[in-house]
């Protein structure tokens, strides 16, 4: 493993990835506070709200920073993996809240009413994606890693059929972080691991070490071929950081969290160099201006303004 001189990474990549799963139940109403940040994603239609999925279910932040849980309770699940294709389709896994009537694990769900409702509709009761990977610019082509089956999975129909990838050189699901295909190329992917970045050119099927100087340990694509912003440690800095060659290099975005990391990032669908970050220790923060200055909308599970 990597050695990194800020404190958190003592935890472990499977510290991160497998942190807060189980059964949820949901807060009744207002979101005074959250448990987990499990995904983040603005929606795919103006006003291009900031959805973020906890263990406790799915809130939004609207343009007047308002915060407010989606759904009714029984839809509050603990949502893995969650992200928004660029069609406005919610897709997620993970567990059902306790009010729920559904089977644990979720396997695939999507919400084509901006997660008011889910449906599963392939796994259910099967697998628990911790990570999902929707492709930016083609969401036929999702790519799930399940926690406890330890293997990678590749839907090319929208979640609906999926099959076991061999995956030849990918290692057990504890050790990945984040995995991102090129909004190019959906059969290009980066994964980030305990031991650096490894890439895939033929949609998972082989891997190869890509970088070892550097973890990933979130990353999203967006926009047109190979750009991708992630949070990258390597043996001196940790820092949000955006690359337009897909991983070859990285410009930083300017936010480095020395005790805490960047787990998951949002890219705004239409507003350039607006970018939105949730931590491992539940805090929210998002840039308007490519990372010159940065917001904080949440510290510690409590939305900014709300006992903070």
């Amino acid at each position: 493993m990597i050695k990194i001189k800020y404190g958190l990474f003592a935890l472990g990549i499977s510290s991160l990835v497998l942190a807060a799963c189980g059964d949820s139940d949901s807060p009744d109403i207002g979101v005074d506070s959250f448990t987990h940040v499990h995904g983040l994603s603005y929606g795919a239609d103006a006003p291009y709200d900031l959805y973020m999925s906890t263990h406790h279910g799915l809130t939004k932040n609207d343009e007047e920073r308002n915060w407010e849980w989606v759904g009714e309770p029984e839809e509050r699940h603990d949502l893995m993996g969650f992200a928004i294709s660029n069609e406005g389709t919610m897709i997620s896994s993970g567990h059902p809240n306790a009010q729920s009537d559904l089977e644990n694990p979720l396997g695939l769900m999507i919400s084509e009413d901006d997660g008011e409702t889910w449906d599963p509709i392939a796994l259910h009761g099967e697998v628990d994606f911790h990570l999902l990977e929707v492709n930016a610019n083609d969401p036929s082509i999702i790519y799930g890693i399940d926690s406890h089956q330890e293997g990678l999975f590749k839907s090319t129909d929208g979640g609906y059929n999926w099959d076991r990838v061999e995956a030849s050189g990918f290692p057990d699901s504890g050790s990945i972080a984040s995995i991102v295909s090129d909004p190019g190329d959906p059969e290009s992917l980066l994964a980030g691991t305990e031991h650096g970045i490894l890439q895939s050119n033929d949609g998972g099927e082989t891997w190869e070490e890509k970088d070892n100087t550097r973890v990933m340990y979130s990353a999203t694509g967006a926009g047109e071929a190979g750009h991708i912003v992630g949070y990258v440690v390597d043996h001196e800095t940790a820092v949000l950081a955006k690359s337009d060659d897909f991983g070859e290099t990285w410009e930083s975005l300017h936010l480095s969290l020395e005790e805490d990391v960047g787990t998951h990032v949002a890219v705004h669908p239409s507003e350039e160099g607006v970018y939105a970050v949730g931590t491992f220790h539940e805090s929210l923060y998002e840039t308007r201006d490519g990372g010159e200055t940065w917001e904080l909308l949440a510290e510690e599970g409590v939305p900014w303004g709300q006992g903070n």
